[in-house]
């Protein structure tokens, strides 16, 4: 089982447009959840992770956009009314791994994002990977993979999967723990 996380981010460094919108749903012919590799990415996925950011927009969403899979929240407030059953909420990314990977299932676990969530895994040294699909595009401004401030963040590259007909490339990396200076 894996806690793993993929984001489309422009070719500098951005998840999302200054609006919000993320970058991978700017790219011409785009299609969530079939576009760029992603029903390959999810097949071995049962499970979902992400802040309350992310859950509250899919909760607010007309159609929720996780039906049939487990539903962990990173959160320190109470979930939303309209909250679908079975969605279970922590206020630390350590807490919330260890009930993940309590739950009594091999499948893996996607970590939706955003980068704040996927910077608390990491910390947590619960992010497994980081697959990253590079957009053939320069946004200039938006929101950053990496908040600012954040501490460095050393990656391991395992592999270069694949690059789309776009021009988007498929990376794969491991999080790897700090080395000293």
């Amino acid at each position: 089982m894996l806690i793993r996380s993929r984001m489309g981010v422009s070719a500098d460094g951005f998840v999302a447009d200054s609006s919000g919108i993320p970058a991978i749903a700017l790219q011409p012919g785009f299609e969530p959840a079939v576009s760029h590799g992603f029903p390959e990415f999810f097949a071995p996925c049962d499970s979902v992770v992400m802040g309350r950011n992310t859950f509250v927009a899919g909760v607010q969403a007309p159609r929720f956009p996780w039906p049939g899979v487990r539903v962990f929240v990173l959160t320190s407030h109470p979930l939303p009314g309209g909250s679908p059953d079975g969605v279970t909420a922590a206020a630390s990314a350590a807490e919330l791994a260890r009930l993940i990977r309590g739950r009594g299932s091999d499948g893996d676990v996607h970590l939706v994002g955003g980068p704040q969530t996927i910077r608390a895994f990491n910390e947590a040294e619960e992010l497994d990977r980081l697959e990253l699909v590079v957009l053939p595009v320069l946004l200039g401004t938006g929101v950053p993979l990496s908040p600012p401030g954040s501490p460095v963040m050393p990656l391991r590259l395992l592999g270069s999967e694949r690059v789309f007909p776009d021009g988007s490339a498929e990376l794969v990396y491991a999080p790897e723990p700090e080395r000293a200076p």
